[in-house]
């Protein structure tokens, strides 16, 4: 036989094509959890400097008792106050599409690199907040040791032995120290392995929130950074208040960048093309300026466990 149609034929003389781009899309693993409502928004306001400086007062105070029935004998009381910083700083992600990869088209187009530049404000707030962990001076967990339910209750105690309230406190942890919290909760007895939200924990666990356990939210990330030359994984728990931020107002920019060059614009980040003709690319940027600061350091302590 010879002269077949086949597959084989066409492919080599161009009449078929190696793979067909299916319309479908699949997305590869990544740790999607941002961690921005664990932070204190303070507004923005411009006043000539790239650091806000926002008040603290401290409260609290009993009246003393009079020397006397007649006279008071009391000491002036100056309340205590300072403040804390948070200093805004520019960062951007850069991509830069063809002309060829927009009109050829495809499930990977032009709207999906867009919404990835969106995204990547709330992934850089949760990386801002994992790295303000090293500066809380509290500290519980045994180093190079695997987390415990030991080591979370150490950190609750810590926080109670520092007036926080319980309401609203979080954890947010490595998924290192988030499966080693589990594998230690399967080894609890007496009153916690009847607990409903400790037997919730050993369910499904994914990115972000997986779950209360003793009266804290805890949350995993991938930003959570290692410590003590990377023998260990530095997590927090915090009550709110810890840590504040702010994001600089961008929409000030817009006398300065043409209408037709933002793609997305709103007050905390803008996405803005720079074009080259020549070279038929257009540069996609996404600008913001976040700040995250430390605002109350006896309102978190570190969790330190084996990386």
């Amino acid at each position: 036989m010879a002269s077949e149609s086949t597959y084989a034929a066409f492919l080599s003389a161009g009449g078929r094509v190696a793979k067909l781009l299916n319309a479908g899309l699949h997305e590869s693993l990544y740790d999607a959890a941002g961690l921005r409502s664990l932070i204190t928004f303070y507004p923005w306001a411009a006043g000539g400097s790239d650091t806000m400086n926002v008040s603290k007062l401290t409260r609290g105070y009993a009246m003393a008792s009079a020397s006397s029935e007649t006279s008071g004998g009391f000491a002036n009381t100056q309340p205590t106050s300072g403040s804390f910083d948070i200093t805004v700083a520019r960062y951007g992600l850069v991509m830069k599409p063809s002309d060829l990869f927009h009109i050829t088209g495809g499930p990977i187009d032009v709207a999906a690199e867009v919404s990835m530049l969106v995204e990547s404000l709330d992934l850089t707030l949760t990386d801002l907040l994992c790295a303000a962990f090293a500066n809380l001076a509290g500290r519980v967990g045994v180093s190079a040791q695997p987390m415990t339910v030991d080591d979370l209750f150490d950190g609750k105690f810590y926080l109670n032995l520092k007036n926080n309230k319980g309401a609203g406190v979080a954890a947010v942890l490595h998924p290192t120290q988030i499966n080693n919290l589990v594998e230690s909760s399967r080894g609890e007895s007496g009153a916690f392995q009847f607990r409903t939200d400790a037997q919730g924990l050993l369910g499904e666990i994914g990115t972000g929130f997986v779950g209360q356990l003793v009266g804290v939210a805890l949350y995993q990330s991938d930003s959570v950074a290692t410590a003590d030359s990377a023998v260990n994984r530095a997590g927090a728990i915090f009550a709110p208040g810890c840590f504040a931020y702010t994001l600089a107002d961008v929409g000030m920019m817009d006398p300065m960048i043409p209408t037709q060059n933002i793609v997305v614009g709103t007050n905390e980040m803008f996405v803005e093309n720079v074009r080259d003709g020549a070279n038929g690319l257009t540069s996609l940027i996404a600008n913001a300026y976040p700040g995250v600061a430390e605002a109350e350091d006896l309102r978190g302590c570190r969790i330190t466990t084996a990386a």
